[in-house]
């Protein structure tokens, strides 16, 4: 976002993945109470999601005069963020998904074996070659400034 958007915009913007990332992590810290449900992911994963919903919170934040190393840095570390949660659930093994969506008196349920790591997979694939090429790209530069 530029600093021209509106106020109320940013704190949206803002507010709602910080807590998404606060939630999260109190769950997993058993600070947020729980139904009985459980995290069956890896801490890196849990972390890097909780995080990277934390650290896109405050790059709304960021004003244009920031940096380049905060501009262009921590958006990679979001990058990274994403990728490891989205790895892991595209290629992790034995992992099933299932889903309960309960609203009122109506719920629906279902499980999706193919489709999620489909999905997830394409995502990762693409955010791995955006890593990828960005690294590669930096340290080329470097090695030109040299």
């Amino acid at each position: 976002m530029t600093e021209d958007q509106p106020t109320w915009a940013r704190i949206i913007f803002s507010l709602v993945p910080l807590v998404m990332g606060l939630v999260i992590l109190g769950a997993w810290f058993a600070i947020v109470p729980t139904d009985g449900g459980s995290f069956h992911a890896p801490a890196a994963v849990i972390l890097s999601l909780a995080g990277g919903l934390i650290l896109f919170a405050f790059l709304v934040w960021i004003p244009s005069e920031a940096p380049k190393i905060v501009r262009l840095g921590l958006p990679a570390i979001l990058l990274l963020a994403v990728a490891v949660v989205c790895n892991w659930t595209a290629f992790a093994p034995g992992i099933r998904y299932s889903s309960e969506v309960t609203i009122g008196p109506w719920a629906s349920s279902g499980e999706d074996q193919v489709g999620g790591r489909i999905a997830f997979g394409v995502v990762a694939a693409a955010i791995d070659a955006i890593l990828t090429i960005g690294i590669l790209a930096s340290v080329r530069n470097w090695l030109r400034r040299k």
